[in-house]
């Protein structure tokens, strides 16, 4: 990727994060890029395509994220989710600072009933980041964590839509507490399944 341009999309994921994509005017992100306008216009046609490259371009600097807690760890499956949630976790309260939340998630919450085309852009991320919770179930099943008729594509979409509630909750409440509630009920629904 071109460097400026990563350097706009930056710029505008946090603005998003701290104001909405309503909330964030052209001339704030450039002012953050140190960009001229010019430079926005030769790598985005409008607002509108500068959201959808800036969630693509979130979405994939979060699927190391996955690949590291889903791929590649050596934990059990259902280990590899109290990894993942309690790293997440922690990082929403040391480094985040209970500010922002996901952006998926917070543009989801304003965008989709009054933009198809980014609401279409959301729903391919969720979709791709669910994939990787109903994996790591199927793999839970195969591996005698979880029984073998457990509706993986539900219960993946079940937790992804969970978490996304309690990061919602996170910056209401400005504390992670929601963040641990969800764990703790996750954990304990989970071992219904088994």
């Amino acid at each position: 990727m071109n460097n400026t341009r990563d350097t706009i999309i930056n710029a505008g994921i946090g603005i998003f994060l701290e104001k909405g994509y309503n909330g964030a005017g052209l001339k704030e992100i450039l002012d953050a890029a140190n960009v001229p306008k010019g430079s926005f216009y030769h790598f985005f046609k409008n607002k509108e395509a500068f959201g959808k490259e800036a969630l693509n371009y979130y979405s994939e600097q979060f699927t190391p994220v996955l690949q590291q807690f889903f791929v590649e760890s050596r934990l059990s499956p259902l280990a590899r989710f109290e990894a993942f949630f309690t790293a997440m976790t922690e990082l929403f309260n040391t480094e985040k600072n209970c500010k922002g939340g996901c952006l998926v998630g917070n543009l989801a919450q304003e965008l989709a009933d009054v933009n198809d085309e980014l609401r279409q852009c959301i729903l391919q991320i969720m979709q791709s980041w669910s994939r990787y919770f109903k994996n790591n179930l199927d793999a839970a099943v195969k591996a005698g964590e979880l029984a073998n008729d457990t509706d993986t594509q539900a219960l993946a979409e079940f937790i992804l839509n969970s978490w996304e509630g309690a990061l919602l909750k996170m910056k209401i409440v400005e504390s992670v507490a929601p963040l641990e509630t969800f764990q703790q009920q996750i954990s304990k629904i989970l071992s219904c399944y088994q």
